[in-house]
């Protein structure tokens, strides 16, 4: 085994460095072909602007919609930044908690998960292929994903819609990109907190300057304790160092780690029926939300994970840039635990007084290796009355996973449950080991003309090889062109509408003896505005969009087809205004229409599909006082999630909810500030959506934390 992981290593390695070799040689080419050339002045902004602190900055630049430097309104789609202040308001302790007043973003998909981040993007998933880490994918596949803590990134990104013109392999409702929080400067954090589950954390962010050429930064956090379910505790960390250098010859180079172990119990709300959650039953009323039906003995959430980034950027003599991440990673996650699929029989209804659930025992060993490099070259060509904002690119990427599963079968009562033992578990029905690998080519033109057009031309093509060997035996080779065309302008006022057509492939990982033998395909029009004045104290964001999904996997393996077709149209909304006398607002609204186009089950056709709520809508305020209370703010917010379809007849539904949340912070002194944060205050019982009439989730009930954070 020792053997074929280093093998395995050392291939990625090699790839990464011939890849780097090729990448450096495209750039030399690149720069002998454009002395011809009439070189314009550069307008691109530099990375670090663009992966740095958001603060007030109502129109940040970002790398994440353009993989090169831009403003959010000169990117023609839709995309919001989410820096330090928006990701700690409520404490967030995952990525899909500060998500969750973000338009066009379903967060918390499969309730109170506390080891993944359950997202979806304009009705559709984004959790397994829509997760990038500074702008570099984390595939996820199966079991095997990698979990970032939020205190380790210094935003959050999102990008709504088809975006495989620039990502290549992606889902069809956009991407979240994760920014690592980078070194420079100096930097003095250390938090203590706790909550009311009596779970406790520490937290710290020490970084400063080492001359003029290098500085670094260590970030860490820690937490164990109790959760918000019965038995549930563990401990989990995070460590993410950080180093960055200059060289004599003018090359930056920053290099990212991110190490994070986990070793807990799982929660036991998540996958529970529809009748006791949605609706009550006649014998027992509703599911206790902080019940756990599994055995706190045998049940076990393990996680190991590394990976290590580069990031390398050079501006060239000619005036272009080239930069470029190489990332390896690992990951090894071994779950067991009990979970209900209905009740005693397997019936979506209680049959007897104690409800008793029939139980799924469910064990996976999971191990992912990945390596995956993303180089890019980019600057300004001026020709005539227009001005090229070039880009050149190559994406390429390595992901092999693993897996064993095996399952068994156990049973409990919701009235007075007890240890379900430990199981009997079968023979492995999942044994394989599934690799994929991507290369993309791809090239992006935003030009600029008659003060204010601004149009934007990409295109790429990827070469996808998936192989699987163990319990099924296949290899599918797939070849996809996707590309992207938008117009806009921006005017004087900061008022920029703009019209963009996307295109979005997603190469599947399964057999074509299942029935799939090629990826989803599907496109998207969007039509939208942002407005954002130059003094910056407000900002207003509107997109309409439809989304067509094509080559859906549809029907029960081993008979499947990829006859499926989704539509997905709506309106997203964003806003904020600092009104500069402490009041600061924000508000986001979210309409989607999901309709099943085509599907093996002609009853399907018309249908929506579950898990996508029809409406979601929050607000935000907050104020900072002055005069005696100087260095006190205190913020609120509203969030309401809309109907939801339960069953995929839509024949069952999931009821709306709103919630509220609150937080205050204080600055005892200087340098020492006070955290109080309150999620759902009045401790509201609801379920965030059912995949099934099996699978119902409960929303995190009311979470209290405490912290106090020293900056020196």
């Amino acid at each position: 085994m020792a053997k074929t992981k280093n093998r395995r290593l050392g291939m990625a390695r090699l790839s990464s460095a011939v890849l780097m070799l090729l990448g450096t040689a495209a750039v030399s080419n690149a720069q002998s072909a454009d002395e011809t050339l009439d070189l314009g002045t550069i307008t691109l902004r530099n990375q670090e602007d663009a992966t740095g602190p958001v603060g007030e900055d109502k129109n940040p630049p970002t790398v994440t919609g353009s993989k090169v430097p831009l403003t959010v309104n000169e990117i023609p789609q839709s995309v919001s930044v989410l820096g330090r202040e928006k990701i700690e308001r409520f404490g967030a302790n995952r990525v899909s908690d500060a998500l969750r007043y973000s338009a066009g973003v379903t967060a918390d998909v499969f309730g109170d998960d506390n080891d993944y981040d359950w997202l979806r993007i304009r009705g559709f998933q984004a959790d397994q292929t829509g997760i990038y880490l500074d702008n570099a994918q984390n595939l996820s596949f199966a079991f095997g994903s990698f979990f970032i803590d939020p205190y380790t990134l210094e935003r959050v990104e999102v990008l709504r819609g088809a975006s495989s013109a620039l990502y290549g392999g992606s889902n069809p409702g956009g991407i979240v990109n994760y920014v690592s929080k980078r070194p420079g400067g100096r930097i003095r954090e250390l938090t203590f907190g706790v909550n009311d589950a009596t779970a406790g954390w520490v937290e710290f962010d020490y970084g400063d300057d080492i001359g003029d050429s290098s500085s670094y930064r260590l970030t860490g956090r820690l937490e164990g304790g109790d959760k918000y379910d019965a038995f549930n505790d563990g401990v989990r960390g995070t460590f993410a160092p950080a180093y960055r250098f200059r060289t004599d010859g003018g090359t930056e180079v920053t290099l990212l780690a991110n190490i994070h172990i986990a070793d807990e119990h799982h929660n036991g709300s998540t996958f529970l029926p529809y009748q006791g959650t949605v609706v009550p039953t006649p014998q027992f009323g509703y599911i206790d939300p902080d019940a756990n039906f599994s055995d706190p003995d045998w049940d076990k959430y393990e996680r190991r994970q590394a990976s290590f980034s580069a990031i390398v950027e050079r501006e060239l003599d000619n005036g272009f840039t080239f930069t470029g991440i190489g990332r390896l990673g690992y990951a090894d996650v071994h779950e067991r635990y009990y979970y209900p699929f209905g009740y005693n029989g397997f019936a979506t209804a209680p049959s007897d007084p104690q409800g008793t659930l029939s139980l799924i025992a469910f064990e996976h060993d999971t191990q992912v290796y990945t390596a995956q490099t993303d180089l890019r070259y980019y600057g300004t060509v001026s020709t005539g009355s227009v001005d090229h904002d070039l880009l050149f690119g190559l994406d390429a990427r390595y992901y092999e996973i693993d897996e064993i599963q095996a399952s068994g079968l156990g049973s409990n009562t919701v009235v007075n449950p007890t240890a379900p033992g430990t199981p009997v578990i079968g023979a492995p029905y999942q044994d394989a080991t599934t690799t994929q690998r991507q290369i993309g080519f791809y090239v992006q033109d935003q030009m600029r003309w008659g003060g204010g057009w601004i149009g934007t031309l990409n295109l790429r093509h990827d070469f996808v090889e998936t192989k699987q060997r163990g319990s099924t035996n296949f290899t599918r080779n797939d070849s996809e062109t996707s590309g992207r065309v938008a117009i806009a302008y921006e005017a004087a006022s900061g008022f920029t509408p703009y019209l963009s057509y996307s295109m979005f492939f997603n190469p599947l990982i399964a057999s074509p003896a299942a029935g799939v033998t090629r990826p989803e395909t599907g496109d998207q029009v969007e039509l939208g505005f942002k407005w954002v004045p130059l003094d910056g104290n407000f900002s207003f964001t509107g997109a309409a969009f439809r989304i067509d999904r094509e080559g859906v996997v549809v029907g029960v393996a081993p008979t499947q087809t990829q006859l499926g077709e989704v539509r997905s149209r709506g309106l997203e909304f964003e806003a904020e205004y600092d009104f500069g006398n402490g009041l600061y607002l924000q508000a986001a609204a979210t309409f989607i229409d999901a309709e099943i186009r085509k599907d093996a089950n002609p009853a399907l056709v018309g249908t929506t599909p579950t898990l996508i709520p029809e409406t979601e809508l929050s607000l935000f305020a907050s104020y900072d006082f002055a005069g005696p209370l100087d260095g006190l703010r205190v913020g609120a917010g509203v969030r309401h999630q809309g109907e939801s379809y339960a069953d995929a007849a839509n024949t069952f539904k999931v009821s709306s909810a709103t919630l509220y949340d609150a937080f205050a912070t204080y600055q005892v002194r200087d340098g020492l500030e006070a955290n109080l944060a309150v999620t759902n205050i009045g401790d509201k019982r609801y379920v965030t959506g059912c995949q099934d009439l099996y699978t119902c989730s409960y929303g995190s009930g009311r979470e209290i934390s405490l912290s106090v954070t020293s900056r020196f």
